[in-house]
């Protein structure tokens, strides 16, 4: 399969993935057609050691958090949130929400950065442990137990907006 095939099949949930970190729809557009050049650039490099959407994800991590720590290199330091999302959405995006996905939307991004990109991995894209310790450079242990805590204060800013135990399955 060539990069162009990988293109047509993973560019959307790329664009999702980035787009939840950024919070900016045209940051994520770039960050994703950057992330897509660099699959062009190195399809070369590409062993086979690792499915090929893990692969295309690492160097989508990768290049989101080089972006990140070169636009707010004193924020992503302290872990903190680079971006105040309520502000730069637009218009459409928002209509496009509906209430329950927007206190989603808005409580995954109450979580340290770290704990969002173990959540949209795992349980948002699928990921298996092994692959997102593939492409976050973390040990399998250090996955499980950031899914972990990281559930338990996703479910905590739920919570603070109205959803019930039984809305959390």
């Amino acid at each position: 399969m060539s990069s162009e095939a990988w293109f047509g099949e993973y560019y959307d949930s790329v664009y999702s993935y980035i787009l939840m970190l950024v919070k900016d729809s045209h940051t994520a557009e770039d960050l994703t057609q950057e992330t897509f050049m660099k699959v062009i650039r190195n399809e070369h490099t590409f062993k086979g050691n690792s499915h090929v959407k893990t692969w295309i994800f690492r160097i989508a991590y990768t290049t989101t958090i080089s972006y990140l720590r070169k636009k707010h290199p004193v924020l992503y330091y302290f872990d903190l949130h680079a971006y105040t999302p309520k502000n730069e959405r637009s218009s459409e995006e928002i209509v496009l929400l509906n209430s329950q996905q927007k206190q989603f939307y808005e409580a995954l991004h109450q979580l340290k950065p770290s704990y969002q990109q173990v959540i949209l991995l795992r349980k948002i894209q699928g990921f298996s442990t092994k692959e997102a310790s593939a492409i976050l450079n973390w040990s399998d242990g250090k996955v499980k137990m950031s899914l972990s805590r990281a559930l338990a204060a996703f479910k905590k800013e739920l919570e603070k907006g109205g959803f019930s135990n039984e809305t959390l399955i």
